[in-house]
C-alpha cells in the first residue's frame, strides 16, 4: 500500500516508513483479535469491517498511523484480551491513544443513551480520531439494514455541524455519510426507522 508522504511537525520520513511497515502487522493483529466475531447485520466475519475502515482512512489520509488505527479501532472495545499497553508496545503511544479515544464507555452509554453519548463523544474527538470515526460511521451506514440505526448515525453526526475545526476531508466524509444514508433509504433496503 503506497501512501503519499505528508508530515506534521512531529513526523519524520523515517517515522512514516516505520508506521507504513506496521500496517500489515496491524491488519493481522486485528484479524486475529476479531477471530470468531461476526457482523450483526450480515453475519460476515467481523474483520471485514476494520479492513474496510482502514481502506477508507487510506483513501482520505496519507498518515499511516491513522490507517493502523482504522484496523485497530474496535479492538479495545470488542476484544477482551487486547489492552492499551499491548497496542502501545506494538504500534506506539499515538496509535494506542487514538484507539482508546475511539473506544466507547459502555457505562456512560447505559446511563446517557447511545445517541447523546456519541454526540458528546464526536464533539470532543481530536481531528485525527474524528477522521477514523467518520470512516467507521460511513462503512457502518453503508452496511446497515436498520433504518433506525441509520437515522441514529445521522443524528449523531449532526452535532458536527457546529464544529469549526473540520477539514475539507471531514466535511467530505460527513457528506458521504448523509448521501449513503439517503441512497440506502431510497433503495428500500432499510427496515424500520424514519422517512
Amino acid at each position: 500500500m503506497l501512501l503519499k508522504r505528508h508530515m506534521d511537525s512531529d513526523s519524520t520520513p523515517s517515522s512514516f516508513s516505520r508506521a507504513e511497515a506496521l500496517i500489515p502487522q496491524a491488519a493481522a493483529f486485528a484479524e486475529n483479535a476479531h477471530d470468531g466475531q461476526t457482523r450483526k447485520d450480515s453475519g460476515d466475519p467481523y474483520f471485514t469491517h476494520p479492513r474496510a475502515v482502514a481502506q477508507l482512512v487510506a483513501r482520505h489520509s496519507s498518515d499511516p498511523e491513522l490507517v493502523i488505527v482504522g484496523y485497530l479501532h474496535d479492538t479495545l472495545e470488542d476484544c477482551k484480551d487486547v489492552t492499551f499497553d499491548q497496542l502501545e508496545s506494538q504500534f506506539g503511544k499515538r496509535v494506542a491513544e487514538l484507539v482508546q479515544s475511539l473506544t466507547n464507555d459502555e457505562a456512560r452509554i447505559a446511563k446517557e443513551g447511545k445517541v447523546p453519548y456519541m454526540r458528546d463523544k464526536l464533539s470532543h474527538l481530536s481531528p485525527d480520531a474524528l477522521l477514523v470515526k467518520l470512516c467507521d460511521t460511513l462503512h457502518n451506514t453503508s452496511q446497515s439494514t436498520s433504518g433506525h440505526q441509520v437515522d441514529n448515525y445521522l443524528k449523531i453526526i449532526s452535532v458536527l455541524d457546529d464544529r469549526t475545526d473540520l477539514s475539507l476531508v471531514h466535511q467530505e466524509l460527513i457528506r458521504d455519510i448523509r448521501a449513503t444514508a439517503e441512497s440506502r433509504r431510497a433503495s428500500g433496503c432499510l427496515k424500520g426507522g424514519g422517512a
